[in-house]
């Protein structure tokens, strides 16, 4: 079944998008496989955060430069990603140090009954690199959204100031970030639908559930690729109108040259 749904979603892939859409198929494939290999690297011993913060950086350069080529806006994107990533993952190291996220819940004990509890990875790590890795997709496509349109909006406007890109920057984060919303609330809650059954059938009172380990956890990856994304609209947006300005103002220096 999983085959039918693959070859589907390529042929879906090559009739909407054609050579971009086999592009955008291919990706997903090497992205799994990255994923793959972050779990095999760090169960064999090796330090999750710089396993998923170079793996991280790969899958980003792929989405980025394999998809949309190697350009201003990618560039741009590459930058205001790898700001918005490095602060994160020092952020949610902040926060896993004071609220102890890592590890399993009593929860997951069913789940994990039969496997060894002495793993030998340091789970503190784990959780770190388990909410980068969740909150990439979302920072990358918010990002590459926000240099594109900003870019078009100086090619058809190139008199326009840093600061009235900026703006329109924002104006156009802000249509963006509606969607992004929405998106993580579904992501996120469909994700927990079994969990929420499992506090419903347990008759779980509000205030256990809040305190509860599990849905610290959940509710922390909710917040902080939240937080992520929202970040990453006025960084890209400040990058993008310098980057634009500056490329106008060369432009228009070799022209009064001439």
């Amino acid at each position: 079944m999983v085959k039918v749904l693959s070859v589907v979603l390529l042929l879906l892939l090559l009739l909407i998008g054609g050579k971009r859409g086999f592009k955008s198929f291919l990706t997903i494939y090497l992205n799994l496989i990255l994923i793959i290999m972050i779990v095999l690297l760090c169960g064999w011993g090796f330090n999750p955060l710089i396993v998923t913060l170079f793996i991280s950086s790969i899958i980003i350069l792929l989405v980025l430069f394999y998809l949309n080529g190697i350009n201003k806006k990618t560039i741009c994107s590459l930058v205001s990603v790898m700001i918005v990533i490095i602060v994160f993952l020092l952020l949610t190291i902040i926060i896993n140090n004071r609220i102890y996220i890592q590890g399993y819940a009593e929860e997951n004990i069913e789940s994990i009954g039969y496997v060894v509890y002495d793993t030998g990875l340091d789970m503190m790590k784990m959780a770190t690199s388990i909410v980068l890795i969740g909150l990439i997709g979302n920072v990358i496509d918010t990002s590459i959204a926000i240099s594109s349109a900003l870019y078009e909006v100086h090619t058809n406007n190139p008199k326009l100031r840093s600061k009235e890109l900026f703006k329109s920057g924002m104006n156009i984060g802000k249509d963006i970030l509606g969607t992004t919303t929405n998106t993580l609330f579904f992501a996120y809650l469909g994700s927990c639908m079994t969990l929420f059954i499992y506090f419903q059938d347990y008759k779980y009172s509000f205030e256990t559930i809040i305190n509860s380990k599990i849905f610290a956890i959940e509710f922390t990856r909710i917040m902080i690729s939240g937080l992520a994304s929202f970040a990453v609209i006025p960084i890209t947006a400040i990058i993008t109108a310098m980057v634009c300005k500056r490329e106008g103002n060369n432009g228009e220096k070799i022209k009064n040259n001439i």
